[in-house]
């Protein structure tokens, strides 16, 4: 093969990979977190098979484009197959980008169908100039077909949500008492804690080979004070490592101990985040493996584990799902409570409403508490006590 061949093929066999090294960016971090918590069909793949897939198709899209290149770029018909073949590679990341990234399988189902319609004019423009090109398409179409299907599934059960199903300690499945009611199907469940007044989703296992749930499902604690973390140090649990975390632009306070046992380590995690002028934490606990009793390739399968695995997402994931009964008194936000005691003039009314009142410190408390925003720069929110904060320095200036 000619020098100037070899660079050709090497040119596009590179260009076809690095399509699949960017979709990568979105599906690595999202493989750990956010995609075991799907509901999936019976013939939905292990996760670990994807990757050498994708390697392997993207390298016989880049010999297939080789092979067309070579005809000459002089020619009309391979600047067409080309412009395709390149059309269906940003096709490919877009759909990464939809389904992982932005965590919506709707659309990447829809963008799919474009990506299916793009690879089949692929395939057929280079039949005319290359047979043995648009045959390797044809691993590639098939696979697509198949994830099609995958995210066609994935999509309908995510919308039909989990089915109703009860389970409690007597049937064997939850040997011990959580405190919470079990309901769910495959992988998903709802957990409903009624001391908490709060139910959330979660997944049932991790699809993890080397890290494991224990105290599960997780337990919701709200405790009847304003929301501060204090880093390196917390009484949310004993002991530990406490920092501030962000996911998504929402702020968590996370607690974090650890502590090795028979080859495993133990992690106890506890994340606290802000509701009304409560704070309300999420505690559950994971066991992994100590990577070095594996040799290589289990070794190397577990480092890469432990590091993409992302326990910040799968915990926003779950506290995004949780729903409040607010019919109970206790679960009540600062605005309903105030509009009950406000128009009443008994004792007992005149001193609930004091002492709401005086939970309100900023700016954002008093728009919460449901008072309005004078418009006045910067704006302003008034309390009937006679209070004033403003925003931009969300500071109290008493009248």
């Amino acid at each position: 093969m000619q020098s100037k061949n070899v660079l050709k093929l090497i040119i596009t066999v590179a260009v076809s990979e690095l399509a699949g090294i960017i979709g990568s960016l979105f599906t690595i971090p999202a493989v750990s977190t956010w995609y075991p918590t799907l509901a999936k069909p019976s013939l939905n793949p292990p996760a670990w098979i994807f990757a050498p897939v994708w390697t392997t198709l993207f390298a016989l899209m880049g010999i297939a484009a080789f092979l067309i290149w070579r005809r000459g770029l002089d020619r009309r018909d391979v600047k067409i197959a080309l412009g395709v073949f390149v059309g269906q590679l940003a096709l490919n990341t877009l759909w990464s980008i939809i389904f992982f990234g932005w965590h919506n399988p709707g659309g990447a189902f829809l963008e799919i169908i474009l990506l299916w319609s793009a690879i089949l004019a692929a395939i057929i423009i280079f039949a005319r100039i290359s047979k043995p090109a648009a045959w390797l398409l044809l691993p590639y179409i098939l696979w697509v077909s198949f994830a099609g299907y995958l995210n066609y599934s994935i999509w309908r059960l995510s919308l039909s949500g989990p089915e109703q199903v009860i389970y409690t300690p007597e049937t064997g499945i939850y040997p011990e008492k959580t405190g919470l009611e079990e309901t769910g199907n495959e992988l998903w469940k709802t957990a409903v804690d009624d001391k908490a007044g709060v139910s959330f989703r979660y997944p049932e296992k991790l699809l993890t080979e080397y890290i494991h749930v224990v105290n599960w499902p997780p337990q919701v604690k709200v405790i009847d004070k304003k929301f501060v973390c204090v880093e390196t140090g917390s009484e949310i649990i004993s002991g530990g490592i406490t920092a501030k975390r962000l996911v998504d632009n929402r702020e968590y306070c996370l607690t974090k101990a650890s502590e090795g046992a028979a080859g495993s380590i133990y992690t106890d995690y506890t994340y606290a985040f802000a509701k009304e002028n409560q704070t309300v934490a999420l505690s559950f606990s994971l066991r992994s493996v100590q990577c070095g009793n594996y040799d290589d390739p289990q070794k190397t399968a577990c480092d890469k584990e432990r590091e993409t695995f992302d326990p910040d997402g799968v915990a926003d994931r779950m506290i995004r799902s949780m729903e409040w009964d607010l019919s109970r008194p206790d679960q009540k936000n600062v605005a309903a409570l105030l509009a009950e005691c406000l128009p009443k003039s008994d004792l007992a009314s005149r001193d609930e409403c004091e002492r709401l009142l005086n939970q309100i410190m900023n700016f954002d408390d008093c728009v919460a508490a449901g008072f309005s925003i004078r418009k006045s720069n910067p704006p302003q929110c008034a309390t009937p006590d006679g209070r004033n904060f403003v925003a931009e320095i969300n500071s109290l200036r008493t009248k």
